[in-house]
């Protein structure tokens, strides 16, 4: 009878342990998905608080390079 305890202890440890696998494999995917999105979000906030420089350079009409057509 002894042997058969100890089997079914046995089992429902190895049950246990696959149980907290399953949990640890989920807990690593939940927290790579909340990193994810903290780094998106905060390269998106970085990014609404300091806009582009936009800079126009205008060319000299001598320089322009459009076809003047003399009719």
């Amino acid at each position: 009878m002894s042997g058969r305890y100890d089997k079914t202890k046995r089992s429902g440890f190895g049950s246990l342990m696959k149980l907290l696998q399953c949990f640890n494999i989920a807990a690593i995917c939940a927290l790579a998905v909340w990193h994810a999105y903290a780094f998106y979000l905060h390269q998106a906030m970085s990014r609404e608080a300091r806009p582009a420089v936009i800079e126009f350079q205008f060319l000299p009409a001598h320089q322009q390079n459009t076809l003047r057509i003399i009719t």
